[in-house]
């Protein structure tokens, strides 16, 4: 909702005012000025004086956002003169009705109140621009970092969208291939797709989630692929211990086990996945290492996916400057791999 005011504004107004108002009597005190002759003057201070926080609110609330802000500055300009001769016209009503001509001052002394005023007018409406502009720059720029944070939320969303039926797609595959040939393999397949399926529809449904979940599902992900391949492949795993309080974003690294199984094994030669992660204080890390199929298995690999490019975009919508991604390929005793490690701070 819109507001009129914000502390610091009203603060800063209110003080103005209270020193305007005051500056008068100040000033008669210094002189040394009789307190019955102040307070006989401050019926002729005071009513001219009003005529500036009526300026000042008029611009404020009527004549700056429908007038100044569509760009009808002759409008503003016309508008902010009649407004002042009205003022100064009822002015003159109330010195009559106080039995005050404006002779009463003098020609060089109404040439200097007129002039005073006129300044003290122009300024009060240059402050209340700058007012009103420096709230509605404010609330543009709420506006705009709501936009942004709406447009991150949606392509999150499209994003998690790409991830899920892409994951659901693979393991289905998998299950498929156990059937003919393993059925009680594929019936505990299907035990763990159950508990996986519903941490994707359901526990992945909020932005964050304790760090032990995810492990959970990984580890569910992990030992139903495993049933898929013969003892070439060799694993080693890591995770951090149960007890963990850490949270993170869900299904952030679901597409880099895809990877490792998916180019890292085979059936058909020996092979291996490392995987490892561990919590400090301040970061969690992760590191995947798998060996490379040769040029033949590759190739009978389908391209698409959503994989790498896809986790880039979600770690920077959701850990801007709080990640570091680093993979590559690397080739040890003859043995091509590749190697991916991702650090995501906690603060």
């Amino acid at each position: 909702m819109f507001k009129k005011f914000n502390p610091i504004n009203l603060l800063i107004q209110l003080s103005l005012w209270v020193l305007l108002f005051i500056t008068p009597l100040v000033s008669q005190i210094l002189n040394n000025t009789p307190w019955a002759i102040i307070l006989d003057n401050t019926k002729y201070y005071y009513p001219q004086l009003l005529i500036l926080p009526i300026i000042f609110y008029v611009n404020y609330f009527i004549f700056i956002p429908r007038l100044l802000f569509k760009k009808r500055n002759l409008i503003f300009t016309l508008a902010n003169i009649t407004l002042s001769y009205i003022l100064v016209s009822i002015f003159g009503l109330y010195l009559a009705y106080i039995q005050i001509s404006v002779d009463y001052y003098g020609k060089g002394v109404q040439w200097t109140i007129a002039l005073v005023m006129a300044i003290l007018c122009l300024l009060v409406i240059l402050a209340a621009i700058s007012f009103r502009s420096q709230q509605r720059n404010a609330l543009l720029e709420l506006k705009e970092k709501e936009a942004k944070r709406m447009l991150a939320e949606q392509e999150l969303h499209r994003l998690k969208s790409q991830l899920n039926p892409h994951f659901l797609f693979n393991t289905l595959n998998n299950i498929s291939s156990l059937v003919g040939f393993n059925q009680d393999a594929a019936q505990e397949s299907l035990s763990r797709l159950s508990d996986m399926l519903r941490y994707v529809l359901y526990d992945s449904s909020v932005s964050f989630i304790p760090l032990k979940q995810e492990v959970q599902f990984m580890e569910n992900y992990i030992d139903l692929m495993k049933l898929r391949y013969s003892d070439r492949l060799k694993m080693n795993i890591r995770f951090p211990s149960a007890n963990t309080e850490a949270r993170i974003a869900p299904l952030l690294y679901i597409s880099l086990l895809e990877n490792a199984f998916k180019y890292g094994a085979s059936s058909r030669q020996p092979c291996y996945i490392d995987i490892g992660m561990d919590e400090t204080p301040l970061q969690i890390n992760f590191l995947i290492k798998n060996s490379l199929l040769n040029t033949d298995e590759r190739q009978t690999k389908s391209e698409g996916g959503v994989g790498i490019e896809n986790l880039k975009k979600r770690l920077q919508l959701i850990y801007p400057e709080r990640h570091r991604l680093d993979y590559g390929t690397e080739n040890g005793n003859g043995i091509e791999a590749f190697v991916l490690k991702l650090t995501i701070d906690k603060h």
